[in-house]
């Protein structure tokens, strides 16, 4: 019964309206390095820890030590691959870019797939290829679309899209799209899935003739391509890396940072095809640094994370702008992570170079049985 797709959509389902209602569950992994140097090799022990946030009141609680569980681990070879980048989540699916491959994993099923291997890119590369994470809804399926460099002889380097379906009932390899991106996309980069849609930075440094500030935008269901408009003009100095992107309360997300003004404005839209955007949020922040929404919160106020710390933020009284709450900080390098290896008063980890924190449903979405690493 438990494989059964009504009992696993309906279980998903269950799962999305809970971390909706109250969310409080995220996933915790650790990416150490081997040595001292972060940029030589990354570990290849891979760890889902799973933290529940305590909600008390209409506050979300961040105890000071706070216990997170492992919920599963996987040891790769250490020849498999040396640099992982960001990740991303879609319905419980958890996707892992490396250097050398890619890879999905469900830690509530304690399964992982290593996607095959394509020899589509040309262009050498020390970092990992643009890849996003997400779902067809016309189909029910889960897609991993990841771009990469064609050969060319005009001096320019043009970019193609290849496409793998998770249990799909193709031959388990990469499709290419019968559509090219029309711009290089930025690379490397962790696509932000939205509606059915991934949403790519485009590469500013090495094409000319660019739209103003836009995304490129990639249905998963048809496999095309289309460009969605940011908001012009926010503060007068935006640069790409001081504008985040991502999916919160189902809605597309673009989250802009002043260094000067020391302020940050969450902006989203609801219609992802034309954009019409809203500034949700604006939060006036001590430390010049990009935030990153993680949840909205009950009573208006929004959970972001800034560098390892999660920041609870509420209105002010004005009820224009949002300031942090001096109880609610908290230094993730704080918590305590138990798991089958680790002793009873939780792991310090040596050589952490980041936390990846991700907003977790727990699902029994299947990966593919064929290509299954399964659980170690």
């Amino acid at each position: 019964m438990i494989s059964d797709p009504v009992f696993v959509r309906g279980h998903l389902q269950c799962s999305k309206q809970r971390q909706q209602r109250n969310p409080s569950s995220f996933l915790v992994i650790p990416q150490t390095y081997l040595g001292l140097d972060p940029s030589v090799t990354f570990s290849t022990n891979i760890r889902f820890y799973q933290w529940s946030l305590q909600q008390e009141g209409r506050k979300m609680m961040m105890r000071r030590r706070s216990i997170v569980t492992l919920l599963y681990g996987r040891q790769f070879p250490a020849a498999d691959f040396s640099l992982v980048f960001q990740m991303a989540h879609c319905d419980g699916l958890v996707l892992l870019p490396t250097d050398a491959g890619t890879y999905i994993f469900n830690p509530a099923t304690r399964d992982a797939i290593a996607l095959p291997e394509s020899l589509r890119n040309v262009l050498p590369h020390r970092t990992c290829l643009p890849v996003g994470l997400g779902l067809d809804a016309s189909t029910g399926k889960y897609k991993v679309a990841r771009s990469f460099y064609r050969a060319s002889d005009h001096g320019s380097i043009p970019m193609g899209m290849e496409v793998f379906t998770i249990n799909g009932q193709e031959d388990g390899s990469w499709r290419e799209t019968l559509v090219d991106p029309p711009y290089l996309i930025r690379c490397p980069q962790t696509a932000t899935h939205c509606k059915g849609f991934l949403f790519y930075f485009i590469d500013r440094e090495n094409q000319w003739c660019l739209p103003e500030q836009a995304l490129i935008r990639f249905s998963l269901e048809d496999e095309t391509f289309g460009i969605a408009p940011l908001l012009q003009n926010i503060f007068h100095t935006v640069e790409d890396e001081d504008l985040l992107l991502h999916e919160l309360d189902g809605e597309l997300c673009a989250t802009y940072f002043s260094k000067s003004l020391r302020r940050i404005l969450v902006c989203m839209t609801r219609d992802i095809l034309d954009p019409q955007w809203d500034i949700r949020y604006i939060i006036n922040v001590s430390n010049p640094c990009q935030c990153q929404p993680m949840a909205s919160l009950s009573n208006g106020g929004v959970l972001i994370r800034q560098n390892n710390y999660l920041l609870r933020c509420y209105k002010d009284a004005h009820g224009i702008t949002h300031s942090v709450d001096k109880d609610g900080i908290f230094d993730i390098n704080g918590l305590r992570f138990r798991g089958s290896s680790e002793d009873t008063m939780g792991h310090a980890w040596k050589h952490l170079y980041w936390f990846d924190l991700l907003s977790y449903a727990e699902s029994l979405v299947p990966v593919d049985p064929r290509v299954s690493l399964h659980a170690s």
